[in-house]
């Protein structure tokens, strides 16, 4: 995480290791977890690419997506 000096907060589009361990849409899109489990295989994530935003609770916890601490 790198916080500017106006205090925001970056999520790089640093693309995701997908189940077979390809890093799958380098700079094309970030995936990013949640600290909120939805069940005991999946939990909550953010992401984001060329098609837009959004937040899904369907996030299979095998998959590599990126951690980013924000207090």
């Amino acid at each position: 995480m790198r916080c500017n000096s106006s205090d925001s907060v970056e999520f790089p589009a640093v693309g995701y290791r997908n189940s077979s361990g390809s890093l799958g849409n380098p700079g094309g899109e970030g995936e990013y977890w949640s600290s909120v489990a939805y069940d005991s295989n999946n939990a909550y994530h953010l992401y984001f690419g060329s098609s837009g935003l959004g937040v899904s609770y369907y996030g299979n916890k095998r998959l590599g997506y990126s951690v980013r601490c924000v207090r």
